[in-house]
């Protein structure tokens, strides 16, 4: 299981500025028990990103008002996941796509109880919504010539997906042995 007491030492809280020369996005990390959800993005969408896997989320809009908002719109709009202030741990980040440099991601982290009740809501963005343990994604780990990537049944998860969950499990020392 994830230790979420050090996630909320690590992670920040503060405000994001956002600067007018980089385009921003926002992506989620819900964690339930020792889960977290992956999705896999329809490889029919004409995005850079198609049948790659991901985390939920998506691009920042001036009407979201903040990158935390974007990550809570966008997150509802992919899995129909509700998510508020009482769930939200903290983030980290910028991550930044090697295929586009001047966009910058920031991962909000969520801790939802696994008694509450979730009904995932697959949308047209993705054909894969599920639950993934961690200690699975920990045994999934491979090195490869890009850093790491996570060979589960499902498929395999690399690129920024994977930096991200290569940083995420040594802040919440997840070693795969619980």
């Amino acid at each position: 299981m994830c230790d979420t007491s050090l996630l909320i030492e690590r992670l920040k809280r503060d405000d994001i500025e956002l600067w007018n020369h980089y385009q921003y996005a926002a992506v989620s990390i819900i964690i339930r028990d020792d889960e977290i959800l992956l999705e896999k993005r329809n490889s029919a969408l004409n995005d850079p990103w198609a049948g790659q896997f991901a985390l939920p989320g998506g691009h920042y809009e001036q009407l979201d008002g903040t990158l935390y908002d974007t990550a809570i719109r966008e997150t509802f709009e992919e899995t129909g996941i509700r998510l508020n202030r009482e769930n939200f741990i903290g983030y980290f980040g910028p991550f930044t796509p090697r295929n586009k440099s001047d966009m910058m991601v920031i991962v909000y982290v969520f801790s939802i109880e696994n008694n509450q009740p979730i009904s995932l809501i697959n949308s047209t963005e993705t054909e894969f919504l599920g639950w993934i343990k961690l200690s699975r994604l920990m045994k999934a780990k491979i090195k490869d010539d890009g850093g790491y990537s996570f060979i589960i049944d499902e498929g395999t998860v690399w690129g920024m997906t994977a930096r991200i969950l290569d940083l995420f499990l040594s802040m919440c020392k997840f070693d795969g042995s619980q």
